[in-house]
């Protein structure tokens, strides 16, 4: 059969079975049965026109210039980055190049084994586009890779394939997701979770624990946060009694990534020597970040509280201080709030433009996630550079550097997630950013020079010198 964009899938029907022999050294026999989730797309951003305040256009110079990376900033080659893929994402290099010429950024080919599983340069797909080019183009000197999934494998399988695979990229960004509550209850989730006869609840804590033992590694895993409000994609018109985290997402190994906007009306101030690519845009060079929201972006940043996992020792103060902080927040029964609480961090997210046989604007937490990893990845590189060891799993010292040096993040003070991507119907629930901590944005946007300063000094080297 044919799926949905017209690939031919091959799969048995019926049963299949194992020998005896065999049989108990198998944990799950995965891409035989199992077909693929359709899973829905990046927004094409555009400003909803009963709005007056539109959005601006945001371009890797954009990215470097308001979140402070350092002119001729690089990464070390000692360092790498990988965007995770599936539902048949691939990228076309020769967008790539195109993305690259169109904003002055030298990305290197990525090469043939640097590349897991099969691209199909001629069919390529929106989400991998994006990933591809901010997180290699953000990121200059570090190696990239593309990791993709076969169809039938989730978040188990790839958890076990990256552990098992030697040498893995430092920095993973991830920018899919399902509700914590439905892994099982759906296409690839639901066939892992047969093999490894667990419910959802048992998957994710499995899952948790793959992802401890990535970060033990010395990976670091980033996660976008989803893109349906607190509420979350399998309750669009808000509906249920309660809150829907979004997962890998709300994970304690991983770390989540909201999405943030700048409008017309926040101040926004123009690129003085504009790229190509922002030809007839306006690209931002600074302005007033806030939380995206339905209005603007057509999406909310999705961020709650976990009903598996509890809250980690690294955030306790955090989450802790934002229950008690006064905010409002959701009826209590919606929400656990001695759960892991998410995101983490945020970044932009609204009006991303990309290069995908012509240039577009595109919003979502998918945008967000690269933007971060790229940043981590320098980062990375320098840590590595200085003292050998790569950061590995980051919430903690993310955790860490936001109280010691809270200027390391612009904290988003405006802003929820009540909406959902179907709007906002009365009766939909979320949070609302504040000071410090939140699960609408985290701490808040990278500011990338303070977190270079508060790293070095963290472990005791000095980010900024040059390789000796």
């Amino acid at each position: 059969m044919n799926d949905e964009t017209g690939k031919s899938i091959v799969r048995i029907v019926g049963t299949y079975g194992i020998d005896d022999v065999v049989a108990p050294y198998i944990d799950f026999v995965a891409g035989v049965t199992e077909y693929p989730i359709p899973r829905p797309g990046l927004k094409k951003a555009k400003a909803n026109p009963n709005i007056p305040n539109t959005l601006v256009s945001i371009c890797p110079q954009s990215v470097n210039t308001i979140y402070k990376v350092p002119a001729g900033t690089k990464a070390s080659g000692n360092t790498s980055i990988s965007v995770a893929e599936w539902e048949s994402q691939y990228f076309a290099p020769k967008q790539l190049q195109a993305f690259a010429k169109q904003f002055d950024l030298t990305i290197t080919p990525l090469t043939s084994s640097h590349i897991v599983g099969t691209n199909d340069p001629t069919n390529p797909g929106i989400e991998a586009t994006l990933d591809v080019q901010y997180a290699s183009g953000l990121s200059p000197g570090a190696t990239a890779w593309f990791w993709i999934e076969d169809p039938s494998a989730w978040l188990y399988t790839f958890a076990t394939h990256v552990f098992s695979t030697t040498p893995a990229p430092y920095i993973y960004s991830i920018s899919y997701g399902w509700s914590e509550a439905d892994q099982c209850e759906f296409g690839i989730g639901g066939d892992e979770c047969k093999k490894l006869h667990v419910n959802s609840q048992q998957y994710v804590v499995r899952v948790n624990a793959e992802f401890q033992k990535i970060g033990l590694r010395g990976i670091s895993l980033l996660s976008a946060s989803g893109d349906s409000g607190a509420n979350g994609r399998t309750d669009p018109d808000c509906v249920d009694k309660i809150l829907h985290p979004d997962y890998p997402g709300c994970s304690p190994f991983v770390t989540a990534v909201g999405a943030t906007m700048i409008t017309q009306s926040s101040g926004v101030a123009k690129l003085p020597h504009p790229p190509p690519g922002c030809s007839g845009q306006d690209c931002a060079s600074g302005g007033i970040e806030v939380a995206v929201s339905y209005n603007q972006a057509q999406f909310a940043s999705g961020g709650g509280f976990s009903w598996v996992a509890s809250t980690p020792t690294y955030q306790t103060t955090a989450v802790s201080g934002y229950l008690a902080s006064g905010v409002k927040l959701p009826p209590a029964n919606m929400f656990n709030g001695k759960g892991r609480g998410y995101p983490d961090v945020a970044a932009f997210g609204s009006n991303v433009l990309i290069d995908s046989g012509g240039l577009e604007p595109v919003g979502g937490t998918s945008c967000s996630c690269p933007i971060t990893a790229a940043l981590f990845a320098i980062l990375n590189g320098q840590v590595i550079t200085k003292t050998g060891k790569p950061l590995g799993f980051l919430n903690p010292i993310i955790y860490q550097m936001a109280v010691a040096q809270p200027d390391a993040f612009t904290d988003i003070t405006v802003g929820n997630n009540i909406c959902t991507e179907n709007g906002c119907a009365s009766s939909c629930k979320g949070f609302y950013a504040t000071k410090g901590w939140d699960p609408v944005t985290g701490w808040g946007t990278p500011v990338f020079n303070n977190m270079q300063t508060y790293i070095g000094k963290a472990l005791g080297v000095d980010l900024t010198a040059p390789d000796s």
